[in-house]
């Protein structure tokens, strides 16, 4: 709570001489504002501090469980000391021994408006302060209701409003950080495809139906809608256009009338329009240009197809045009079967920019238009699991690999094929260790490096001199389905690939701390990873974080090129010894197992030439048939358990949420920075 001076309890907790925290001064308004803040605040415990303007200062809540669009979901807001204007930018790690002490990043931020009382103090008296919120997680309603028996306690819940959604904790759930914030746009030349291809299959490019109709944009503004170039015909669809999660929007799509067997015909289309009979028009939207206040263009298509998905209502007119993942050959094989003359391939990964662009490709199905036999909804479904004809033959499909669940190597096959196009640019171009288990999780199992004589001739080999009188050795490279599926066929469960590429063996792509329990519970596994994480983020890294699949944890940092396997190893070894001086009870750098009193072992050895870690989405040879499986930051709590995901249960998270690892990829960081930062951190003594 406030003292008898603006900010006098803030100033009184902190040590200015040693945290980077701005000093305790009252601010003017911000033009634009009232802002708000969302800091997540990684102390003693995780936890998310909302911080709204009042009079130059930052009220402030912490919330210890984040915020929900679910109204039934009411959470615990405890009202702490206000907080100066000049935190609404601040991010930072908070010295140990400090108030608050642990790594504060902004999560959020925004502008706001209070819902009908005349100011925040009048609504804090009568203990019920409506927020409207205008930020690039968190839109619409909130609600902070006091509790009776505490002063400090209050409850924060969303109201029922458009926003309004099961199971998220963001509006959208895709990172608004690219999008520019600024007025929607009066026309937009839409995107169209720069070139054709045959069939091909791809993880990088998403595939979708050309459906026959009319190429549109869908605009809503507040209470108004249209589709633009159609006159009339947004009044068909507004029902369904008002229950879109959006205050403003703008959809590209195509205007239709589906057939009986739901397959789009121009010529019913024109005859509609001509008619007057908008009743059966329906729209395809398959990407989403602006969202509120914000240009979304700038986004990769993967994450505007997202949030398109995320503010789509049920509706039976207004459609999401669905695409399958990587898989295009299998996807033109069914296609085909629905009528469907024309499909197009899109860079999953691209921007949105006016007129031709080889970002996206034709590809003619060599069908002709109504004559399928199946419809649309199950030539998608068809095309995730239709398998492509492979260059070799599978055997013993049927021998059980896990005795006490009855899972078969089959079942392994099909979760590879499952997840091989996410998997793959994972083990692109690395020499890769097979794990071979024959009879199972239960028989005897050996490791096999090298690529033996009698193998078939396509799979890519690195030779690896041996510098010695020993004979050079061929190893497997793993670039494509067919040699993943071929080890897998070898009875290999898991694979095991460098932290290198062949091209460059020495130059690591990821810095890797593995958390190993050995005997440690994994709720110490799971409070040491957040450690490891808080202490990344505090040097300014950006890690990743993915259950090993077995008993532990893996953390990586992806690094840009240039930096030596000493690079990561010395930078591992300086993490890893001050979280085990930090946490001694539960923490150790200790390689004897038998001298590891029960602790988590932080092993940063794996960072050398030729070690390997599972990469993620690996199944592992344990009981379970658990696989590793990459995180949120936020899902290291007690509930954790690696038990939650299976080769059973994998492919339906990858399809909900997407591949949480990809930024191991595509995120390059530089490591000397955080050397550096972490000196520092040594010499403020932790």
């Amino acid at each position: 709570m406030a003292g008898e001076r603006p900010l006098e309890d803030y100033d009184r907790k902190r040590d200015f001489r040693r945290t980077s925290e701005p000093g305790p001064e009252v601010g003017p308004e911000t033009p634009g504002g009232p802002l708000f803040v969302v800091h997540r605040h990684e102390a003693r415990n995780l936890h998310y501090d909302l911080r709204i303007e009042v009079d130059g200062i930052l009220a402030s809540f912490a919330v210890p469980k984040g915020f929900s669009y679910d109204p039934t979901d009411k959470h615990l807001a405890v009202r702490t000391e206000d907080h100066p204007l000049r935190y609404l930018e601040f991010s930072g790690r908070i010295p140990k021994g400090q108030y608050g002490a642990g790594t504060m990043t902004i999560w959020d931020t925004g502008r706001y408006e209070l819902v009908k009382a005349p100011d925040v103090q009048t609504a804090t008296a009568e203990g019920e302060i409506k927020l409207r919120l205008f930020g690039r997680k968190l839109r619409g309603e909130w609600h902070l209701v006091r509790l009776k028996k505490e002063e400090r306690n209050w409850l924060l819940f969303k109201t029922k409003d458009a926003y309004a959604s099961k199971a998220r904790d963001t509006e959208l759930g895709v990172d608004l950080g690219a999008a520019e914030e600024r007025a929607m746009p009066r026309s937009v030349k839409p995107m169209r495809c720069g070139a054709e291809r045959p069939a091909f299959s791809d993880p990088e490019w998403f595939f979708e139906m050309e459906f026959e109709g009319r190429r549109a944009f869908l605009e809503k503004r507040g209470g108004d809608c249209r589709i633009r170039g159609v006159r009339g015909a947004g009044e068909a669809l507004w029902n369904d256009l008002s229950d879109l999660r959006a205050e403003n929007a703008l959809i590209d799509g195509v205007l239709v009338v589906p057939d009986d067997h739901g397959r789009p015909s121009k010529k019913l289309l024109q005859n509609a329009l001509e008619e007057g009979a908008d009743d059966r028009l329906a729209f395809y939207a398959f990407d989403l240009l602006y969202y509120d206040e914000f240009d979304l263009r700038a986004l990769e298509l993967v994450e505007r197809k997202a949030a398109l998905r995320a503010i789509l209502p049920d509706s039976p007119r207004l459609l999401f045009a669905d695409h399958v993942p990587g898989n295009g050959e299998a996807f033109v094989h069914v296609a085909r079967s629905a009528g469907i003359a024309c499909a197009i391939a899109k860079r999953s990964g691209s921007t949105y920019r006016p007129g031709p662009s080889e970002d996206w490709v034709r590809i003619d199905l060599d069908a002709v238009p109504g004559t399928g036999d199946i419809s649309v909804d199950e030539a998608l479904a068809g095309a995730r699991e239709v398998l492509p004809a492979r260059r070799f033959s599978f055997t013993n499909l049927e021998k059980v690999f896990w005795p006490a669940e009855g899972f078969t190597k089959g079942d392994l096959v099909v979760y590879y094929e499952a997840v091989a196009l996410t998997l793959l640019p994972y083990l692109e171009d690395r020499p890769v260790h097979m794990n071979r288990y024959p009879d199972g999780i239960d028989g005897k199992s050996f490791y096999q490096r090298q690529v033996k004589e009698g193998f078939p001739d396509w799979i890519p080999v690195y030779v690896v001199e041996s510098g010695s009188k020993d004979e050079p050795m061929r190893q497997f490279v793993c670039n494509d389905a067919d040699t993943l599926l071929f080890m897998i066929q070898q009875g290999s469960i898991d694979l095991h690939p460098w932290l290198s590429r062949h091209q460059d063996p020495d130059s690591p792509d990821w810095a890797v701390i593995d958390l190993d329990p050995k005997g440690a519970p994994f709720r110490d596994v799971v409070r040491i990873a957040r450690e490891v994480g808080k202490l990344l983020r505090g040097v300014g890294l950006r890690p990743l974080v993915k259950t090993s699949g077995s008993t532990g944890i893996h953390i990586h940092v992806p690094l840009v090129p240039g930096y030596t396997y000493d690079h990561s190893r010395m930078f591992c070894e300086g993490v890893a010894r001050i979280i085990a001086r930090e946490h001694p009870d539960i923490a150790t750098v200790e390689r004897v197992i038998g001298q590891r009193e029960g602790k988590v072992y932080i092993d940063f050895l794996q960072n050398r030439k030729s070690q390997t870690i599972v990469p993620p989405y690996s199944a592992r040879p344990v009981r379970g048939a658990t696989v590793s499986a990459p995180l949120e930051w936020d899902e290291l709590d007690s509930d954790l358990a690696l038990s939650q995901f299976t080769i059973q249960t994998m492919p339906t998270r990858l399809e909900e949420r997407g591949d949480l690892f990809r930024a191991a990829l595509t995120d390059k960081q530089e490591l000397l920075p955080a050397i550096e930062a972490l000196q520092e951190h040594l010499l403020e003594g932790g």
